[in-house]
């Protein structure tokens, strides 16, 4: 995880290049590294439309985190996944959230989220009804993102997580 966290660290540059998601209300505390997903020339302004059944490709980014990749296909095989989807990095500051969502559409529904926990500190969790999570940085949980839930980062670090999507 520290590879690929210092490897984020030594290029600023690869957060935000890609503003669809984060400009809705609730991810806007956010800042992501968009790894992988529909090809960004089929974007067209419409989110919604733009997860719409598609094979998803790498994108430019991974040649500068390239280590990505490698924890990528540790989990794909820990989990026997047999088709990769979307890949996306998460930042959310100190202080920052995600408020209360469900997600939907095909890609969600398609396939499973699987979150490695890049950076985190005491104060933050990935939250859900009636329970919390606060995973330390190595850990990967997976979730099932049809249920409402959300995130608050209450601590004095930023908590990055990187969100593996994936078919069995």
């Amino acid at each position: 995880m520290s590879e690929l966290v210092s490897q984020i660290n030594s290029n600023p540059s690869v957060w935000n290049r890609y503003r669809a998601r984060t400009a809705q209300y609730v991810h806007s505390d956010v800042s992501d590294i968009w790894v992988r997903y529909n090809a960004w020339e089929n974007f067209k302004g419409d989110l919604g439309s733009f997860s719409n059944e598609h094979e998803s490709t790498w994108y430019p980014v991974v040649s500068e985190i390239p280590y990505v990749k490698d924890i990528t296909f540790q989990v794909m095989n820990f989990v026997r996944g047999e088709r990769l989807g979307g890949i996306l990095i998460t930042k959310i500051p100190a202080g920052g959230k995600v408020n209360p969502h469900t997600d939907g559409g095909w890609h969600a529904e398609y396939y499973e989220k699987f979150a490695v926990q890049l950076a985190s500190a005491d104060g933050q969790a990935f939250c859900f009804e009636h329970a919390s999570l606060s995973a330390k940085p190595g850990e990967v949980y997976t979730f099932n993102n049809s249920y409402p839930h959300w995130v608050v980062n209450e601590s004095a670090e930023d908590r990055m997580t990187l969100i593996i999507c994936m078919s069995h």
